[in-house]
C-alpha cells in the first residue's frame, strides 16, 4: 500500500526491485524478448538481397534490442547495470549499433524514489535526516549503478554531495550475474565468450568493493592527497564522520560530466589536450603513485569551468605492485628499441605467459606488438578513432595460436580493463592525442630507459 501512496502523491523516480525472484523474472523476460527478436531478425535479414538494406535492417534490430536492455538494466541497477556500463565502454565487444545504444547507461539512469532515499538515509544514520542536513535536494544530481547522488547542506553549513546506495545491491549480486550472463550468451548479444567471463568476474569484484562506502571514503581521502601534487586534476573531500557503509558524504564540486563537456566542445584541440591530460594522469597514478582507479567510465569524472578534471568515484581503487607497473614500461622500452628478445623477457618477468613461450616467433612478436602498441609507436598524435586493437589482436592470435601462451598475470586483469575503458572513450570521441610522449617521460622518471634509449 505504501508504494501505491507514493504513486498517488506524485512521487518521482522508480522503485528498485529487490526481491531475487522479481529481478530474475525481469532479466528472464528481457532475455526471451531479445533472443526471439535476434533470431527472427537474422532470419529476415537472410532474405534481404540488397546489402545496404540488410545492413540497415540489422542496425535497426540492434538499436531496438539495445533500447530494451537499457530500460531493464536502468530499472534494476546494481550488478546488472554495472555489466551494461562496462560493456558499453568497450566498443569492440559488441556490435556497433548495440554498443551505441548502451551508451545511455553511462549517463543518468532512472533514480529511486525520494521515500526510498529517505528510508536509506535514516536507517544508516539511525536518526531523522533533518538532524544531519539543513537542506537536502530531493532531485538527484546523478544516478549510477550502485547508488545515486543528491546535493545537500550539513547542519554545520558545508555544501555536500550525498551518495545513497540502492537497497539490495549486494544481496542480489550473484543472482543478477548468473541470469544476465545467460541472457548475453543465449541471446547472442556478446561476441567474445572469454572476455565475457572476465567481465563478470570483474563486475563481481567491483560491486562488492564499491558497495562499501566507508572504504570508498578512505580511498577518496588518499587519492585527494596524492592528486594534490598534480595540476589540472582534483578530487572532493570526504566527510568521514557522516559516512556509513551505504551513505557517502563528500564535498560538493561544480562541473559538467566529462564526456558531455568534451562532446559539446567545438575546439577539438582543446578537447584533445584535456583527454591527453586525463590519460597522462591515469598513467601517473598507476606507474608512479602505484594506485589504479579501476573504473574509468566517463560518468566518474567532471570538467569544471576552469578546465580542471574532477575525479568523483573511488569505490574501486587498487594498489599496484611497483614491479608489475615497471614491467609494463620495460615492454614498451624494449619495443621502442626494436629488441623482441627483450620484449619477450620483459613479458616473462612481469608474469605473462605459460609453459611454451619459447615457441613464440620473434618476427611474429614484432607484428603483434605493432598491433597492440600502435599508439605508443611514434612521438606524434595518434588517431584513436580508427584503432581497434582487440579485434585485430584476436584475428592475429587465431592465425598464430602460440600467442595464447602469453596471457597476462591475474594482477593485470584490472589494469587491462581500465585500458579498455580509456581506449573506448578515446575511440568514441575520435581523439587524436600523443600518448607516446607521456609514456616516455614516465619511463625516464622511473629509470627504465637505460643507456640504449638515452
Amino acid at each position: 500500500m505504501s508504494e501505491d501512496w507514493e504513486e498517488l502523491a506524485g512521487e518521482k523516480g522508480e522503485r528498485v526491485p529487490t526481491s531475487r525472484l522479481g529481478r530474475m523474472f525481469k532479466l528472464g523476460s528481457l532475455s526471451a524478448r531479445v533472443t526471439a527478436s535476434t533470431m527472427a531478425g537474422k532470419v529476415a535479414g537472410v532474405f534481404k538481397r540488397d546489402p545496404d538494406a540488410a545492413a540497415d535492417h540489422f542496425e535497426r534490430l540492434y538499436a531496438k534490442n539495445a533500447h530494451r536492455v537499457v530500460d531493464v538494466l536502468g530499472e534494476l541497477k546494481g550488478a546488472s547495470l554495472k555489466v551494461g556500463q562496462l560493456l558499453s565502454a568497450d566498443p569492440e565487444l559488441l556490435p556497433d549499433e548495440f554498443s551505441q545504444g548502451l551508451t545511455a547507461l553511462q549517463k543518468d539512469v532512472p533514480p529511486m524514489t525520494y521515500n526510498t532515499v529517505k528510508a536509506q538515509l535514516e536507517e544508516a544514520f539511525d536518526r531523522p535526516m533533518e538532524m544531519v542536513f539543513d537542506y537536502f535536494d530531493d532531485e538527484p544530481i546523478g544516478s549510477a549503478s550502485i547508488g545515486q547522488v543528491h546535493r545537500a547542506r550539513l547542519q554545520s553549513g558545508e555544501d555536500v554531495a550525498v551518495k545513497v546506495q540502492y537497497p539490495g545491491v549486494v544481496d542480489s549480486l550473484e543472482s543478477d550475474l548468473k541470469t544476465l550472463k545467460n541472457f548475453l550468451v543465449y541471446g547472442k548479444v556478446a561476441i567474445d565468450g572469454q572476455r565475457m567471463d572476465e567481465y563478470f568476474e570483474e563486475v563481481r569484484r567491483i560491486v562488492l568493493e564499491e558497495a562499501d562506502y566507508e572504504s570508498e571514503a578512505e580511498n577518496m581521502a588518499r587519492l585527494r592527497s596524492v592528486l594534490a601534487e598534480r595540476e589540472g586534476v582534483t578530487a572532493p573531500k570526504p566527510y568521514v564522520e557522516w559516512t556509513r557503509p551505504t551513505v557517502l558524504v563528500m564535498e560538493y564540486m561544480e562541473g559538467t560530466k566529462f564526456d558531455d563537456a568534451l562532446e559539446e566542445m567545438e575546439d577539438h584541440d582543446r578537447r584533445d589536450e584535456i583527454l591527453e591530460r586525463w590519460v597522462v594522469n591515469y598513467a601517473w597514478m598507476f606507474h608512479e603513485a602505484h594506485l589504479l582507479h579501476a573504473d574509468p567510465h566517463p560518468g566518474n569524472f567532471l570538467l569544471d569551468e576552469d578546465g580542471q578534471i574532477v575525479v568523483l568515484d573511488f569505490g574501486c581503487v587498487k594498489e599496484v605492485s611497483p614491479d608489475f607497473a615497471d614491467g609494463i614500461l620495460d615492454v614498451l622500452v624494449a619495443y621502442w628499441a626494436g629488441d623482441m628478445e627483450r620484449v619477450l623477457e620483459a613479458y616473462r618477468r612481469a608474469g605473462y605467459g605459460i609453459d611454451g613461450t619459447e615457441e613464440i616467433d620473434l618476427d611474429l612478436l614484432a607484428e603483434y606488438q605493432d598491433i597492440i602498441l600502435a599508439c605508443f609507436a611514434r612521438n606524434e598524435p595518434f588517431d584513436f578513432g580508427s584503432w581497434q586493437p582487440a579485434m585485430e589482436g584476436k584475428k592475429f592470435m587465431l592465425r598464430h595460436p602460440s600467442f595464447w601462451k602469453l596471457p597476462p598475470p591475474s594482477e593485470g586483469l584490472a589494469f587491462f580493463r581500465v585500458l579498455s575503458g580509456i581506449k573506448g572513450l578515446l575511440y568514441k570521441l575520435d581523439a587524436k592525442i600523443n600518448v607516446y610522449r607521456g609514456a616516455r617521460e614516465i619511463a625516464e622518471r622511473r629509470g627504465r630507459l637505460g643507456d640504449t634509449m638515452a
